[in-house]
């Protein structure tokens, strides 16, 4: 009966030590990385586009599981033959995202999915091959699902989704014309970019 009591106590504590690391007043670091690649096929050369993205990460508990803090996006995209431009093309985007973060728990535990919403707030360079470098100011609003497994009492591991998305860009930010602005909402299938990221949680 000892035994059998000590197992149940041993297994509660193991399962609970994931919950005890989202509580308030412990902070995150940490950050993601993500490559896509999409390709249309057209009657002349198909038209390819590569995206590597890299996100730094800071994160502060305000309550139980519920956490606000400030991403780093930087994005870098090799594009041919996409949009307007013929030939190939860079896209590096650059943006401070102030995200709010919340976890639900599974019963395992050690598995817990989380919803992540952000506003982005930065700037777009376009460098074609063939035209002159432009550069645009950028604002992006997401809402993104995922999941995160608790390796260790102080290490999670993420699987994010793009989920929701709206991204404005003004190639000419002194210009009080709207004709040049571009915006993109994306929802659905076309939003399964996923990100695999790492954090690394300070406090108790």
């Amino acid at each position: 009966m000892k035994k059998l009591l000590s197992i149940c106590v041993l297994a509660v504590g193991v399962a609970g030590y994931a919950q005890a690391q989202t509580t308030a007043g412990n902070m995150l670091l940490g950050g993601g990385i993500g490559y896509t690649s999409q390709k249309q096929e057209t009657a002349g050369d198909d038209a390819t586009n590569n995206t590597f993205s890299f996100t730094p990460s800071f994160g502060y508990f305000v309550a139980d599981n519920f956490a606000v803090g400030l991403n780093l996006d930087f994005a870098s995209s090799n594009r041919e033959n996409w949009d307007e431009f013929n030939g190939e093309y860079k896209v590096t985007d650059f943006l401070f995202e102030p995200f709010a973060r919340y976890y639900m728990f599974t019963p395992n535990d050690k598995f817990a999915f989380f919803v992540e919403g952000a506003l982005g707030f930065g700037s777009r360079k376009v460098d074609p091959e063939d035209f002159d470098e432009t550069k645009s100011g950028m604002f992006r609003f997401r809402a993104s699902p995922g999941f995160a497994y608790f390796i260790s009492d102080k290490w999670s591991l993420d699987f994010e989704l793009s989920g929701i998305s709206y991204t404005s860009v003004d190639p000419d930010k002194d210009s009080d014309s709207d004709d040049d602005k571009q915006s993109e909402f994306v929802f659905g299938v076309d939003s399964f970019n996923p990100t695999l990221g790492f954090r690394y949680i300070i406090g108790n």
